[in-house]
């Protein structure tokens, strides 16, 4: 008897956190279609969402891709750009949780954001909203930090061109 309920008890438990699992990428999914609430995106582009920015990323990394690759080198801006941005995207709920932890100590609040080169969403998004919905502030707060003006890394073969740079509103550099 006992064991018949530890047993549903565990499964119970095992399906919620499938559950769990699946809702928070499909909720993000979704959030990434409405408009971005990092206000330096909507100054530049009213009502822009974070796939439509993210699409203009990828085009940025593919023409790069492309020429590094007519010069010999292995493009790799695009894999780069997917890699660290779910890198980013994974630890922003943690770096969300010990700002909430930590919220009352000052000092050490002040360290781990200036380590973050101080990007973090506005407080009210931050610490007077649900974990999830803060979690998605940030990574939308970090991609925008990145890669609206990412300057990339400068190439001989292409005359010093800073390749894989992105910029926005999109200006791509004459390659010589």
């Amino acid at each position: 008897m006992i064991g018949k309920l530890i047993s549903k008890l565990i499964g119970f438990i095992f399906w919620a956190c499938a559950l769990a699992l699946l809702a928070i990428p499909a909720y993000f999914w979704y959030r990434s279609g409405q408009p971005m609430q990092v206000k330096a995106a909507q100054q530049i582009a009213p009502g822009i969402t974070l796939r439509e920015f993210w699409v203009s990323r990828v085009e940025q990394w593919k023409k790069w891709d492309d020429e590094l690759r007519r010069v010999g080198k292995k493009g790799a801006c695009l894999e780069s750009g997917y890699v660290f941005f779910t890198l980013r995207a994974i630890a922003a709920g943690p770096f969300v949780l010990d700002l909430r932890f930590h919220q009352d100590d000052q000092k050490y609040t002040h360290s781990i954001i200036e380590g973050n080169n101080n990007v973090i969403p506005p407080d009210e998004l931050l610490y007077n909203n649900n974990l999830i919905n803060a979690w998605w502030a940030m990574i939308e707060e970090s991609s925008w930090a990145e890669y609206a003006h990412a300057p990339g890394f400068p190439v001989k073969a292409l005359g010093q061109q800073r390749a894989c740079s992105t910029t926005y509103p999109v200006t791509m550099p004459k390659i010589p």
